[in-house]
């Protein structure tokens, strides 16, 4: 019951919305009401979610900007699904000291050259001009559930940083280091460098090497170019080394884990005006397994008619899928997917099908309220009907 006081309270802001606007108040956001129906262990289950994502600035300081994002779901029985969770809630600060420092204190999602995720903590950025920035950033590890909980500092703490400097002779540089650990040891240590760079005409360089200081070796490896050939092709080409970043916490601690080895070519041709034909070949390699995967699709605006064949140590398969939507009024759409596949997990087993629909209707029945309807069903080994419903009500303002 308590965690409903974060929606009551959201909803009087939005209705005090004109007194706070004439005051120099602005508040912006999206608030989506979603239900869930569906059918397990030969009983109907229904969940229904509220989302908000929401920001509070002043004109008068136009330089701070309160931020936050959450969920609450109003009926489970799964200990794993967390009732209410919070994404984001944050306080941002822009522009500071003649616009060289930004700093954003609280829950906050970071990318920060690597993969970090969520952060209860403080990040700051130095800005010594336009293009070259160093950032800093410490705290602890969002809470694994997204509770409206902190982690204490001694079992989850993360510091870092991320040095840039973005055009420099067409080219943009990314350092960085990234430290977590808790009191017994260290979790995670990264270093690595980024370059992106578009100094050869048409085309898109991009190199990153990471190193893992705990284990003392190279933790990612990726080399990538795009090319385009006049306006109309446009290639690419990819190849990656990996160990996976597996969360401290994370139940997949408990396996050895080896790096992988990515090799993917594509390539997108547009045959006339909104109308694009892609291909591509992605084969990923292991210690002693590899897979396979084929992609060949057409797509334009609405829609789109493709299929993908993939072989190796996960099994062999072959899919159709189709996707398309049409304005039939102004303010509604309809929209349709099918996805067929045949498909065996070893060669001993006979092939299975498979066979996913759904159908959705959105409509926009207000400038600020959106209606949408989605039927979902499928077929498969294991269920010969499964159906489920969704709608989904969002408010913008």
């Amino acid at each position: 019951m308590k965690k409903l006081t974060y929606l009551y309270l959201l909803l009087f802001l939005i209705t005090s919305l004109p007194g706070l606007y004439a005051q120099g108040w602005q508040f912006h956001g999206k608030l989506s009401n979603s239900i869930y129906a569906y059918e397990e262990s030969n009983a109907n289950q229904l969940k229904i979610y509220d989302y908000v994502r929401a920001s509070v600035k002043n004109r008068n300081w136009s330089n701070l900007e309160l931020n936050t994002s959450f969920r609450n779901l109003a009926n489970s029985n799964d200990p794993l699904n967390e009732k209410f969770q919070f994404y984001t809630l944050n306080l941002k600060m822009q522009n500071l000291l003649w616009n060289h420092l930004d700093f954003q204190l609280g829950r906050q999602f970071l990318h920060p050259g690597t993969l970090l995720g969520g952060l209860d903590g403080l990040q700051a950025t130095v800005k010594f001009n336009k293009n070259i920035s160093l950032g800093l950033y410490g705290g602890v590890e969002a809470h694994f559930l997204r509770k409206a909980e902190i982690y204490d500092f001694k079992d989850s703490r993360v510091v870092g940083a991320l040095f840039q400097w973005n055009q420099l002779v067409k080219t943009n540089l990314q350092l960085f280091a990234l430290h977590k650990a808790n009191e017994k040891e260290t979790l995670w240590q990264l270093t690595g460098i980024n370059i992106d760079n578009s100094l050869i005409p048409n085309t898109l360089l991009r190199v990153q090497a990471h190193y893992d200081l705990k284990n003392s070796r190279l933790h990612r490896l990726l080399g990538y170019a795009r090319y385009a050939v006049g306006n109309k092709l446009f290639l690419d080409v990819s190849l990656k080394n990996q160990y996976p970043q597996v969360y401290a916490n994370s139940f997949y601690t408990i396996f050895n884990i080896d790096a992988y080895q990515q090799y993917k070519f594509s390539a997108t041709y547009k045959v006339f005006q909104n109308y694009f034909i892609n291909g591509a070949f992605q084969m990923l390699q292991l210690d002693d397994e590899s897979a396979n995967q084929i992609l060949l699709a057409v797509n334009n605006q609405n829609g789109s008619l493709g299929m993908i064949y993939e072989s190796g140590y996960a099994g062999e398969q072959l899919g159709v899928m189709a996707d398309y939507a049409v304005d039939l009024f102004q303010n509604l759409t309809l929209s349709a997917s099918v996805d067929y596949s045949r498909y065996r997990v070893e060669e001993i087993y006979e092939y299975d099908n498979q066979l996913g629909n759904a159908v959705r209707l959105s409509y926009q029945f207000l400038p600020h309220w959106l209606l949408d309807v989605e039927y979902q069903w499928l077929t498969n080994r294991f269920q010969e009907s499964d159906s489920r419903f969704l709608n989904h009500i969002h408010f913008s303002w």
